[in-house]
């Protein structure tokens, strides 16, 4: 059965972010002796991506006090056992930011997601985030950065490599070694990225380019540059136009990640 956690009654027309409660805090500990529910979990990977969410939020509010589109946060948990209260607990503890608590079953998780008009489901679980896809979820892989002192930017990375999928480029994936199912998740992104794209590149055009507390890149890893210009051609139509673009054709990805820094990878 699904518990929801209600922590707040704002009503907005905010993109809603769902994020694994495994992303935020580190459940997977085993102590000689069972933690007290008052004890706050350790942060996780997350919390980088939740305090910059923060500073964009409150830069739209600044801006405009009536702006209603918003980035919500919701935590979302399966198979939880018996650390409910403690989940909840710790998010109070640390004065996260989180909308609501969702709690449920293995069974039930994609169809939370659903149910709830979720905009964004981030995860560190890869399997996650590529079984929220199949099932038209948009949904990205949260990235670990070792300093995490300061507040930084919300910075989301596209894949062109998926946005500029067309038919000529799917036709060449199995001969670039990708298997059938690696292909069908490269679909699946594209076809529920588009309203997550335009949701946040309106939000975009609401800062200035030079240090604002969101920035947007593509990065192109395999595709050639006909895939490249196709990705940042779609980006444009659906009114994200990116702060940066990498085309590396092929080149090792790590570099460039390092030097950009995402917050969110997204597929």
């Amino acid at each position: 059965m699904d518990t929801n956690v209600q922590n707040t009654e704002k009503q907005t027309r905010a993109l809603v972010i769902a994020v694994s409660a495994r992303a935020i805090f580190h459940l997977d500990q085993t102590p000689t002796q069972p933690p007290a529910e008052s004890e706050p979990l350790p942060q996780g990977t997350a919390f980088s991506f939740i305090e910059a969410v923060k500073l964009v939020n409150e830069r739209l509010v600044s801006q405009n006090q009536k702006e209603d589109l918003l980035l919500n946060v919701f935590l979302i948990e399966k198979d939880y056992g018996e650390q409910q209260k403690r989940i909840v607990n710790s998010a109070m503890h640390y004065g996260l930011d989180i909308e609501q608590f969702w709690f449920c079953s293995e069974e039930d998780f994609i169809s939370s997601l659903q149910e709830n008009h979720v905009s964004l489901f981030l995860s560190t679980d890869k399997n996650d985030v590529y079984s929220a896809l199949q099932h038209g979820v948009p949904a990205a892989v949260l990235h670990h950065h070792t300093d995490q002192q300061q507040p930084q930017p919300l910075k989301v990375v596209f894949s062109g490599d998926v946005i500029g999928l067309s038919e000529d480029t799917l036709r060449n994936l199995p001969h670039l070694s990708f298997s059938e199912s690696q292909i069908e998740i490269f679909k699946a992104a594209k076809s529920c990225i588009r309203e997550f794209a335009v949701l946040l590149g309106e939000i975009r055009r609401k800062f200035e380019r030079e240090g604002g507390p969101l920035c947007t890149s593509l990065i192109t890893v395999w595709g050639n540059r006909d895939v490249f210009v196709n990705a940042l051609r779609t980006l444009r139509e659906w009114g994200l136009d990116v702060d940066e673009a990498f085309c590396l054709a092929g080149a090792p990805r790590s570099l460039i990640l390092d030097h950009v820094l995402p917050t969110v990878f997204k597929f």
